[in-house]
């Protein structure tokens, strides 16, 4: 089993790495690739894993250590597996970025996707959603990205918070996004608009929510 553990370098928060731990030989009687962890709380969103096998409890030591990085910037993300691959997000000054790792801890791409939140708690939010090949993310700000999920390289990108007039809570946006089918689903909390729904592959709208037109909330 594949525990991931991100934590930060902001104040109020704790120091960020990314720690990718692998449970010590004896534990399992056999190591193989961990189930995809694709978004945030697991495949079912629900935080709960399929795997067998596993100790009720941890050695006194702690498991053993595989591999660590630093130097992912500020962030509250966790971490998505799909594909053999680690994704997470950090910030650096005053931009969000993406960072993919393989399952060794190598770095296969680092890429800038725009601007972040800078106010309160500065630092990205959320914990990308790997679907089909892309990636997705919510910007403190409220925008969605679409990324290919092997290059890194924007597929489309829309400002949902600016375009049905988004209202900010206290840390900026904090939402990971929802993939259904051919959607993902979004929340600016706006007065046109509270939540979305977005073609996966083009951004297209596909639906919105306009007779609710409350502020997003953190839940």
């Amino acid at each position: 089993m594949i525990v991931v553990e991100t934590r930060s370098k902001e104040p109020h928060m704790h120091k960020r790495w990314g720690v990718f731990v692998l449970l010590a030989a004896g534990v399992i009687a056999s190591v193989c690739t961990a189930a995809d962890w694709p978004q945030f709380r697991g495949p079912d969103r629900d935080g709960k894993s399929a795997e067998t096998g596993l100790l009720k409890e941890w050695p006194q030591a702690g498991p053993e250590l595989v591999w660590s990085v630093e130097g992912l910037g500020a962030g509250y993300a966790s971490a998505a597996i799909a594909n053999g691959l680690v994704y997470t997000t950090g910030k650096h000054g005053p931009d969000g970025y993406v960072f993919c790792f393989d399952l060794d801890g190598k770095l296969k791409w680092k890429i800038r996707y725009g601007p972040e939140w800078t106010k309160s708690y500065p630092a990205t939010r959320t914990t990308p959603t790997v679907d089909d090949g892309k990636l997705y993310l919510f910007s403190g700000l409220g925008t969605v990205y679409c990324l290919d999920a092997k290059t890194g390289a924007e597929v489309w990108s829309r400002d949902v918070f600016g375009e049905f007039d988004g209202q900010f809570p206290m840390w900026g946006m904090s939402e990971c996004l929802l993939v259904d089918g051919s959607k993902v689903i979004a929340t600016p909390g706006g007065k046109k608009a509270s939540v979305v729904a977005l073609n996966k592959n083009t951004g297209d709208v596909l639906w919105a929510c306009t007779e609710l037109t409350k502020g997003s909330a953190y839940c």
